[in-house]
């Protein structure tokens, strides 16, 4: 029988370990606390109800400092990176005024902007929601939340169900806004069209340009001034690598921490107020206010170029700690060096939505999808204004 791999980051401990059981129960054995480690299988953060598979690798981040104290106060320290060691209250106070140095230093939110926030259920959204809820009157905002639902059975619904938890206590406002009610079908069976049809299109080419459209077009339906999304510095340095090994460089300007949309009218202004917050900190900042999901992960998932950027890029780090601060610092000066206006953005031919060439690839792939009359039926219901 093939065994699942647990190993503890920079401790030298590694073993395999019977597939079957929670990774919980496996780490409790071993004679290690779950409270001292974020818990990563196979590049992906989990929670310590994950069953182990035949094959993965489980790799246990030490977020306790091994008995150091906090050095505001002296306490248990639950943070330690880079020389930085906080217990639980002082780095719930450290990430909240990181996010908000960086909404401030990028001027990502201002007073008397209504802000639309892209929630999925997932850790980020959920804490970017809830942080950005607490300090609303501090900012001077106004929030809904935009869920987009793809269609994904035994994923998106279950995520939803997370963030509508979350939010019978925060009491945000909501829109929901489905592929199914926009396409005609959800994402599962979209993916049945397109094998049927013979598209090489991957799930996720699909899914992403299909959520990225309905965010901005949802964000105007809400009217919001801009929309909030919470992507990491992680996601941006991967972002960034996929880019170079795909040659999609005139994407590396979509990465600014603030995407204006004065080059076109129907484009929202986007803002990542996570963009110099590593995931291990969005992760640690959502378990210790209780905002964590439950780990769901996406079918299609494993089938992304992504993830093995991710696994690399996570990998780098384990060995040379700080590396990804580095390679967002590349990423922020090539930004500086090609400038603004560098992207031409006009409007699509067939929806009027923004796009950098004549038709849209939302458009193209309904298209060839045989779904293109459904989008049009939507938006002709909704009177959505074309650019």
């Amino acid at each position: 029988m093939e065994l699942a791999r647990i190993e503890v980051v920079g401790r030298g401990i590694s073993r395999d370990v019977p597939p079957g059981r929670s990774l919980g129960e496996a780490v409790k054995e071993l004679g290690l606390r779950t409270v001292e480690y974020i818990p990563v299988v196979n590049g992906r953060v989990v929670t310590w109800d994950y069953v182990l598979r035949p094959g993965d690798e489980a790799r246990l981040l030490p977020v306790v400092s091994g008995g150091a104290g906090c050095e505001v106060c002296g306490e248990e320290a639950v943070y330690n990176y880079l020389g930085i060691s906080l217990c639980r209250e002082h780095y719930i106070e450290y990430f909240e005024e990181k996010v908000l140095e960086t909404i401030r230093e990028h001027r990502l939110i201002r007073p008397g902007e209504h802000v639309a926030v892209a929630v999925s259920g997932g850790k980020d959204s959920l804490s970017l929601l809830y942080l950005l809820n607490k300090y609303r009157d501090l900012l001077g905002i106004e929030l809904t939340a935009l869920v987009i639902d793809e269609g994904i059975k035994g994923y998106r619904d279950l995520t939803i169900e997370d963030f509508m938890r979350i939010n019978e206590d925060l009491g945000v406002k909501y829109r929901v806004i489905s592929y199914e009610e926009v396409f005609g079908h959800g994402l599962d069976e979209i993916i049945m069209i397109a094998r049927e049809r013979g598209l090489p299109k991957y799930p996720c080419s699909y899914c992403g340009v299909f959520r990225r459209y309905l965010l901005n077009v949802g964000a105007r339906i809400i009217g919001a001034d801009v929309l909030a999304t919470g992507h990491n510095l992680d996601d941006m340095v991967q972002t960034y690598l996929l880019n170079i090994v795909t040659n999609s460089l005139d994407r590396i300007l979509h990465l600014l921490p603030r995407t204006s949309g004065a080059d076109h009218p129907l484009l929202v202004p986007r803002v990542k107020p996570f963009y110099r917050s590593l995931e291990m900190e969005t992760t640690l900042y959502s378990v210790l206010m209780g905002l964590y999901p439950s780990f769901i992960e996406c079918v299609y998932a494993p089938e992304a170029l992504r993830n093995d950027v991710r696994n690399y890029i996570n990998e780098l780090e384990e060995r040379r700690p700080g590396i990804k601060y580095k390679i967002m610092n590349s990423l922020e000066e090539l930004i500086e060096k090609l400038g603004p206006g560098t992207v031409r953005i006009g409007s699509c031919r067939i929806c009027g939505e923004p796009t950098s060439g004549e038709v849209c690839r939302t458009c193209r792939y309904l298209d060839s999808l045989g779904l293109l009359e459904n989008l049009l039926r939507w938006r002709s219901r909704l009177g959505i204004v074309e650019g």
